[in-house]
């Protein structure tokens, strides 16, 4: 039996999902192990071949593919655990990136504080003004060599940097380089010769977009995290071959796909954030399974709360990110994240006195008080076990006992501070996370003009399962999957186990309309043969590439607004770029309202995109085929009082063995069915339904003999 792997390790769990040759899914859990990551990826490894009752050993040996996404990139970065990097920067610009720009102080903060900046400050420098070394040297914006560079300079300063300042890694961003990188390509070439165990990075390579700061600033992170991540893949390469994999290790990408860890570690910065992503790809292939074009991906884990979206059935693209207050440029699959998890600390405000969630966390140590790891302080997971919302018995499948009577403990020393007691100091609580989700979720999609009530969420993480009931319903949109069921706290996990191997290939290039199209053919040429030979190293098949094609398109003399745009395969001729204007007036008028483009501006196309694709082949998912089966006696596990913080008020609600529920089965709220993994709460007037794929929709508005989410059954379901 061969299996497909992917392991997500987030900031509080490690999730593992894997499929069979028989498309048969399997999920497991384990705590993430800050110290040494791999350990947790193991544990969780160890959890997964229980549930598919082999050994560890032997399910290792089996994997046809295995694929990791982390956060190790991530926490290098916030913890400043990073390598001691230096700069070589273009003459006169050395403190760029210590200036930052005016959005520096706010950068990825909460909204609430971008009104306030006189409370918030520039994070500490990555590099330090002492380790930044300015070269003469200099490309004008078309390329042009103005000044040479200074060869004799570049070597003094990279030993200054290694000899004197110990320096594990350097970054070299020069001024355009993206229009013209012979000048860094020469710095490196010094830097290998006088350093060679030295870890070196070019803007070009890293990140080639306009944006001094931006472009400087993702060569900095690159350089700063890369030989700990490199040493981590390497690390968990070696103990998985060790294992008996026979296979190369894949790591998770933002921009959506894998690559094999030797190719990975050539630019970490690329899997940065790579969870979340995974995530969004794996609620991407269900969304293709299920037959939904328009999805608000919504994870709620242990940490943080990301939302991405899916439009006319792709994902979103994004060309910046933000971590740690620091904004850089890169191509990558757009999710947001807020500090709004199962583990958000709730504290009183010192200002206004009242309750406030967020944004810090319990993390997996100590963790919520309910896990008995030295907590003291009441998180969302605490209110949910004193509200009677998940179980203190059954969590994480009963290997994990809760203690509801210290959560209880904790939560009413809040409430004495507020003059609450301590079920309204609970749904306080939850009332708060689910406002901050739904507020999210608004930004992401109202903002940019779209409708919420064209979407479906689909809700997945430990904690997303539980809450949408509530952030979703607010919103008002079509309803809510709860992909997979108890693979939904493992979605990351999945959806790198799903992904294909995927580069993406940009270059910055102006064409205004109308469009000279033998210099945009040839530009898109050439980046195809780029893409196609980078595909080729990886031993990947030049026949089995699929090429996608893009540019970013605005009205001429706008900055901040441009859209995404395909581009047709092949030939570009007069009637194909004419339908890809078109497409981007209609999009734009979408977005902004009819009417909005600049139109007497006419069209410009600034940035061109390829996307290699190799399909990487997995089983197709199993699906029970018998539909419209009663409830069984063993899914009724009782019921107990839970006070439901929407309604304000306790009710009796009934239980349910989640994995017991089969196909057209229907959950009339209020109600919690009870996963190992996680727990779907069903509100009043709320439906919750099974389906083929062990997919559970989750209705606000429910019509009497309603298909289920998939399938082409058509008779009566079975009330629960």
């Amino acid at each position: 039996m061969g299996y497909y792997i992917g392991v997500d390790g987030g900031g509080t769990f490690t999730d593992a999902a894997a499929m069979d040759d028989e498309g048969r899914l399997f999920y497991a859990k384990a705590a993430t192990t800050r110290d040494d990551f791999a350990m947790g990826m193991f544990d969780a490894l160890a959890a997964l071949a229980e549930e598919c009752g082999v050994e560890v050993s032997e399910l290792i040996a089996s994997t046809n593919r295995f694929s990791l996404g982390t956060t190790v990139g991530t926490n290098l970065l916030v913890e400043r655990l990073g390598a001691r990097t230096g700069l070589l920067a273009t003459a006169g610009h050395g403190d760029s990136i210590l200036m930052m720009r005016g959005s520096g102080r706010t950068a990825g903060l909460e909204p609430e504080l971008f009104f306030h900046p006189q409370i918030t400050d520039k994070p500490e420098p990555l590099v330090p003004r002492f380790l930044i070394r300015e070269i003469d040297e200099r490309m004008d914006c078309l390329g042009q060599e103005v000044a040479p560079l200074n060869v004799e300079q570049v070597e003094r300063a990279v030993r200054s940097l290694v000899e004197e300042h110990q320096v594990e890694a350097i970054a070299i961003a020069f001024l355009w380089s993206f229009k013209n990188p012979a000048h860094e390509q020469q710095a490196l070439e010094i830097v290998r010769r006088v350093a060679p165990d030295v870890y070196a990075s070019c803007s070009h390579q890293v990140s080639p977009r306009m944006g001094e700061y931006e472009r400087t600033v993702a060569t900095v992170i690159n350089s700063y995290v890369a030989p700990a991540s490199a040493a981590y893949f390497r690390r968990a390469a070696d103990k998985l071959h060790d294992s008996g994999l026979d296979h190369p290790l894949l790591i998770m990408q933002v921009s959506g796909g894998v690559l094999p860890a030797a190719k990975a570690v050539e630019v970490p910065l690329t899997a940065l954030g790579s969870g979340p992503v995974g995530g969004l790809i794996g609620s991407l292939a269900m969304s293709r399974q299920l037959g939904h074009a328009n999805v608000i991906a919504t994870d709620m884990g242990g940490t943080s709360f990301e939302v991405g979206l899916i439009i006319n059935g792709e994902p979103l693209v994004a060309d910046e990110n933000v971590v740690d207050q620091r904004r850089y440029k890169l191509l990558q699959l757009q999710t947001t994240s807020i500090a709004c998890g199962g583990g958000s600390l709730a504290r009183i405000d010192p200002h206004s006195g009242s309750i406030r969630v967020g944004p810090e966390s319990a993390g997996a140590q100590p963790g919520p008080v309910c896990y008995r790891r030295g907590g003291t302080e009441p998180t969302v997971t605490d209110a949910d076990v004193v509200l009677g919302l998940l179980s203190s018995e059954s969590f994480l499948g009963g290997r994990m006992p809760l203690d509801r009577d210290a959560a209880v403990r904790a939560i009413a020393a809040l409430g004495d501070q507020v003059g609450l007691g301590v079920e309204e100091t609970a749904a306080g609580i939850l009332r708060i996370n689910n406002a901050r989700a739904a507020e999210l979720i608004r930004q992401q999609t109202v903002v940019r003009g779209y409708d919420p009530r064209d979407f479906m969420v689909y809700a997945y993480g430990g904690a997303g399962p539980l809450h949408a009931f509530a952030y979703a319903h607010e919103l008002g949109v079509k309803g809510v999957v709860i992909p997979l069921g108890n693979g939904a706290s493992t979605l990351s996990a999945y959806g790198c186990s799903t992904s294909n191997l995927v580069l993406n290939f940009e270059r910055e290039e102006l064409f205004f309309a109308p469009f000279e199209l033998d210099r945009l053919n040839r530009a898109l040429g050439e980046l195809e043969e780029e893409a196609r030979a980078a595909m080729f190293d990886m031993r990947a098949g030049g026949d089995e590439v699929e090429i996608d094609r893009f540019c970013l398109m605005r009205y001429r003399g706008q900055w901040l607004h441009n859209l995404v745009m395909r581009i047709p395969r092949g030939h570009l001729g007069t009637e194909d770029i004419a339908g890809v204007v078109d497409d981007f007036r209609s999009s734009y008028d979408t977005l902004y309202g009819h009417g909005a483009g600049v139109v007497s501006q006419g069209v410009e196309l600034f940035s061109i995109r390829v996307r290699a694709i190799v399909r990487l082949r997995r089983p197709t998912q199993a699906m029970e085929q018998q539909f419209g089966k009663p409830v069984a006696d063993q899914a009724r596990l009782g019921s107990r009082d839970i006070f439901w913080p929407d309604r304000m008020e306790r009710l009796e609600s009934r239980l349910f063995d989640g994995s017991r529920l089969h196909y057209g089965n229907r959950i009339k709220g209020p109600a919690v069915v009870e996963l190992p993994y996680t727990s779907i709460a069903v509100g009043m007037d709320q439906v919750l339904e099974c389906d083929a794929f062990g997919n559970f929709a989750l209705n606000f508005e429910h019509t009497p003999g309603a298909s289920p989410v998939v399938g082409t059954q058509s008779s009566t379901l079975t009330t629960g």
